[in-house]
């Protein structure tokens, strides 16, 4: 099919660096990133420290990720069809009250599981809402020309958070169960501080409607057009591209391995007697890694095929987590853990920068959510997944069971000629990637 035209920034490109709104944009969720890396670790660890059962930290995680199951499609509708900015700051605003409620009770009365479980949930589920909307809204901040680079700089982002948020989570944990809660509450005062300074606007079109009136109009739609059927046509579009449809359904299958292996790390890191913050540098050693991949992905996005890029990744991650097998020394996981990271953005940087090219912007929330539903909400289920085998059995034994199903996935994906030969043509109808690998798998 052939590329539609865009609706995009209409005036001379300039440099990102100058690109005002994109810098707010960026700057108020690199804090805000950081803050959900430091209790990301923080909730796991919370969980082992109250009960010493690595099947409820799973079950919490699976609370924390089940919005990505049940809410991917919904938040892309919305997110073509009202106004995403307004969306974006009302995720902000419930995501801080979620997470602030676990280090208020922490500090002032008592953390229960039920707490947590609820907390993790509702924090979750808007960042899902909130997800969509940054990514249909992206390409109408920057010009068509930029948009690897924008995608490439907010991997960067998520890396850099990743690479100091666990080891600042670790570290705050051991002071306070509470402070790394408290600290994410406060990051996300950022994004709420510089979203209402973006001028541009977010979407294609002028006739958007504020968040508050999306919620009440959920049930009474604009008779011309109804959300099933505007996320049936966002399906659609998505499923007419082989290669699309085919790296969302491998972007699962690794996804669920890679929640596996994140609670993995932690109880294999405990069982060999590494203290929190150690535990919280073993993970920051993948987003040290994820960082320096960031800066490389927007490269490998223009000189390697897409198809090489996808099934690279999954035989290099295949490779490491043999060797996660065989180190029994925790700090020894760093540096095999920060290669693991390396390989990640540039199988994201790939999807999102095709799917913006080939997507009609007043699609591109649903289309986005389409790829987003299928590649993460397995997530739940994963990390639901991961706790009982922690708890059945021995964590090295764990590694081995994922260690095998990403060998196995990078098999499959190899002999399927539409991901094997993608972006071997020019892009047209199956040209550059597009997919779900996660930090999860996008």
């Amino acid at each position: 099919m052939g590329v539609p035209a865009d609706e995009s920034v209409a005036r001379e490109p300039v440099p990102l660096r100058r690109n005002r709104d994109f810098q707010l944009l960026w700057g108020g969720q690199a804090v805000s990133l950081l803050g959900s890396q430091i209790s990301k670790i923080a909730y796991p660890l919370l969980v082992l420290a109250m009960t010493g059962s690595p099947a409820k930290a799973g079950i919490a995680g699976f609370a924390a990720m089940l919005g990505y199951l049940l809410f991917p499609l919904p938040a892309g509708g919305l997110a073509d069809r009202y106004n995403r900015k307004r969306i974006m700051i009302s995720c902000d605003a419930i995501r801080l009250a979620a997470v602030g409620s676990i280090a208020v009770a922490g500090w002032a009365a008592h953390i229960t599981y039920v707490q947590i479980l609820v907390a993790g949930f509702v924090e979750g589920t808007a960042t899902v809402f909130f997800g969509v909307a940054q990514r249909a809204a992206l390409p109408m901040l920057v010009a068509p020309s930029q948009r690897s680079a924008a995608v490439g700089q907010n991997e960067a982002r998520q890396n850099a958070a990743q690479l100091a948020g666990p080891a600042l989570g670790g570290t705050l944990f051991g002071l306070s169960r509470a402070a790394p809660f408290g600290a994410d509450a406060l990051s996300y005062l950022a994004s709420l501080v510089t979203l209402p300074f973006i001028k541009a606007p977010m979407q294609a079109g002028a006739s958007a409607v504020s968040a508050v009136s999306a919620v009440s109009a959920v049930s009474a739609p604009p008779a011309s057009r109804r959300l099933r059927a505007e996320l049936a046509e966002g399906l659609a579009f998505t499923w007419r591209q082989p290669f699309l449809r085919y790296s969302s359904f491998f972007a699962a299958s690794v996804n669920i391995l890679l929640q596996v292996l994140t609670l993995g790390l932690i109880v294999l890191a405990r069982h060999d007697g590494a203290s929190s913050a150690q535990i919280g540098l073993i993970v920051g050693c993948m987003g040290a890694g994820g960082l320096a991949g960031a800066f490389a992905a927007p490269w490998i996005q223009r000189t390697v095929p897409a198809g090489i890029t996808i099934t690279g990744c999954m035989w290099t991650w295949a490779v490491l987590l043999t060797l996660i097998v065989l180190v029994r020394v925790p700090l020894w996981l760093c540096p095999i853990v920060a290669v693991f990271g390396f390989v990640g953005p540039s199988w994201n940087v790939s999807v999102q920068t095709y799917r913006m090219q080939i997507t009609p912007n007043e699609l591109l929330g649903r289309t986005s959510s389409v790829a987003l539903q299928i590649a993460w909400g397995v997530l739940p289920l994963g990390s639901l997944l991961a706790g009982f085998l922690l708890q059945a059995v021995s964590p090295a034994a764990v590694m081995v069971l994922v260690a095998a199903g990403m060998a196995v996935t990078a098999v499959a994906a190899t002999v399927l000629a539409p991901v094997r030969d993608a972006g071997r043509r020019t892009p047209g109808a199956s040209g550059p990637a597009a997919g779900a690998a996660a930090q999860p798998a996008s």
